[in-house]
């Protein structure tokens, strides 16, 4: 496996405006667990390798690994939870970009349990937001979705997110106070790519 050093420009900016996940593509990849785990070991700081017992992969479909916080159908990024706006209008789970222009004076979503919440929850909400317009978060996301997962290729996404992420590596020990850790690896056969996405952050 090799590990991919320059990220298109999408990535850069994702972190630029304040994203928490990080990211690591490797080409050469076969996508079995073993080599996940290997690819893992390569990019989570700290990786204790004696410690991967304590990892639970579950495959799952697109549209779970997305989560609530994404219409899978559309892309959409949304917004869970219940919104005022400054002109009294309530907005229950609005699509992200239905906020764009908009004040909102009170309202607020329950967030996930540590270990839940999915790809586009821990994309979009870091505990102090995104410094973006809502426009163009979701045009960042919709830049990083198609290529860490090409559309029409066929692929195999596993989540290796749990409450015991800390004890594979101090990485994620930050996320288990409240925000949460995400892990999550994605091969695509076809161009042998193989993206490592993961996540551990606090106030």
């Amino acid at each position: 496996m090799q590990v991919v050093t320059d990220l298109p420009k999408a990535f850069v900016r994702y972190q630029q405006i304040g994203g928490v996940l990080d990211f690591a593509i490797l080409h050469d990849a076969e996508g079995d667990d073993a080599e996940a785990v290997a690819a893992m070991a390569l990019c989570v700081p700290g990786w204790r390798a004696h410690m991967t017992g304590a990892l639970a992969p579950r495959p799952m479909a697109w549209s779970a690994f997305l989560g609530d916080w994404c219409d899978a159908a559309t892309g959409a990024l949304v917004k869970l939870g219940s919104y005022t706006t400054t002109d009294g209008r309530l907005l229950v789970d609005p699509t992200l970009t239905d906020l764009q222009g908009l004040q909102i004076v009170n309202g607020g979503g329950q967030i996930p349990e540590v270990g839940e919440g999915g790809f586009a929850y821990a994309f979009s909400s870091p505990p102090y937001g995104l410094r973006a317009e809502p426009d163009k978060v979701q045009a960042l996301f919709a830049a990083i979705c198609e290529h860490i997962r090409p559309a029409g290729l066929e692929y195999r996404i596993v989540d290796w997110s749990s409450p015991r992420l800390a004890e594979v590596s101090e990485y994620f020990k930050a996320g288990l106070e409240w925000w949460g850790v995400f892990l999550f690896t994605i091969h695509i056969p076809a161009r042998r790519q193989l993206t490592v996405i993961f996540g551990s952050t606090t106030d």
